[in-house]
């Protein structure tokens, strides 16, 4: 079984929602200063453009954190 460390979704509006699960995916969250990604968030997520996701989501994987489904 995989541990997510974090969850990544479309809205379908030019945006994506992401949320750190794990501890370890908030400190990667901070010391990589993606809020600087961030446009927007509400109570549980960070809002980034779309056009950021894909480049947000390699760095998550080449460090070795996965996405939930």
């Amino acid at each position: 079984m995989i541990n997510a460390d974090f969850v990544y979704t479309s809205a379908n509006d030019g945006t994506c929602l992401i949320r750190p699960l794990t501890a370890r995916a908030e400190t990667f969250w901070k010391e990589n200063n993606l809020i600087s990604k961030v446009i927007d968030n509400n109570e549980d997520y960070y809002i980034i453009k779309a056009v950021d996701g894909p480049g947000i989501c390699s760095k998550i994987r080449e460090s070795g954190m996965d996405f939930s489904s």
